[in-house]
């Protein structure tokens, strides 16, 4: 199963890496080092995003080719986003990836027109996608939107920023952490069950189950993060105050952790459908911790 969740992660990573390069292909020279900017923060990545919606996509018999105009577009909004987040003025970090980051190289205000249009491509991608019907174009659109906008990425980072000097307890991480670390995950899930006609119930279950993927994912992270941080690596380490594992200290963040995996694990048992290949991406992205 390894070997096939292997070949599925590069599979889609390849074809979405080809549609990103598409997309971001330019013949103006006044504009040149914008679009070298933008290439350079959407190059790259696991692409995890765009595989979890073509593994929903296939659990509900979606066509990949009503799929792959939004798992590149959800990839270029995730890109626009880590772009933004490292801004001095934001999350001041000098590293994203292994490299420097965005406003490092092209400075803060080419970074920044990047990062918008990046967005802006995103959703021209699926508004422009002949595979998908008028009202499918209409819907992705907004709910792409939505993901980014004030009640999505926006509002997660907002809080982020304002409450960095303040005592804060934990509904306001988590909803950070909703809002910034799943919202793109949360949005793969809205358009997989839009798309694949899912029932309420359905579409309820696999949004949960975005939203706790998302979370053990983080923790995972920053759990790693923090056993790395005496050692030289290769990104910034607690570069924001507001991580979960700060606020609640190693021990109860590694028992958080395994709260999220077992309720993602639940909320995939009573998902209807052959739901094997999401199992096997669930153990890949948020391993067991030893």
């Amino acid at each position: 199963m390894a070997q096939e969740i292997n070949k599925y992660l590069i599979d889609v990573k390849n074809e979405v890496d080809q549609r990103i390069t598409q997309a971001l292909q330019n013949e103006n020279p006044l504009v040149d080092a914008l679009f070298k900017s933008a290439i350079y923060s959407a190059s790259g990545g696991k692409r995890m995003r765009a595989v979890f919606l073509h593994l929903l996509g296939d659990l509900f018999n979606i066509e990949a080719q009503k799929l792959w105009s939004a798992s590149s577009a959800i990839e270029l909004i995730h890109a626009a986003s880590l772009v933004m987040d490292d801004l001095p003025y934001m999350d001041d970090s000098q590293l994203r990836r292994g490299k420097p980051a965005n406003h490092v190289v092209f400075g803060q205000d080419v970074a920044l027109l990047s990062s918008v249009g990046l967005i802006s491509r995103a959703v021209t991608l699926v508004m422009e996608d002949k595979h998908l019907s008028a009202e499918e174009r209409v819907t992705l659109g907004t709910l792409l939107g939505q993901a980014f906008g004030f009640n999505g990425l926006v509002a997660g980072q907002f809080v982020d920023l304002k409450l960095k000097s303040k005592d804060v307890d934990f509904s306001i991480i988590e909803f950070i952490n909703r809002k910034k670390n799943t919202a793109l995950l949360t949005v793969a899930a809205q358009i997989a069950a839009e798309l694949g006609n899912a029932t309420p119930e359905q579409a309820e279950k696999i949004v949960a189950f975005a939203n706790h993927l998302g979370f053990a994912f983080q923790l995972s992270e920053e759990l790693e993060d923090l056993a790395a941080a005496k050692q030289s690596v290769v990104k910034n380490v607690h570069q924001d105050k507001l991580h979960l594992v700060s606020l609640l200290g190693e021990e109860e963040a590694a028992q958080m952790f395994e709260t999220y995996l077992a309720k993602a694990k639940e909320d995939l048992g009573s998902i209807q459908g052959n739901s094997d290949t999401l199992i096997d991406f669930l153990a890949y992205l948020v391993p067991e911790r030893s």
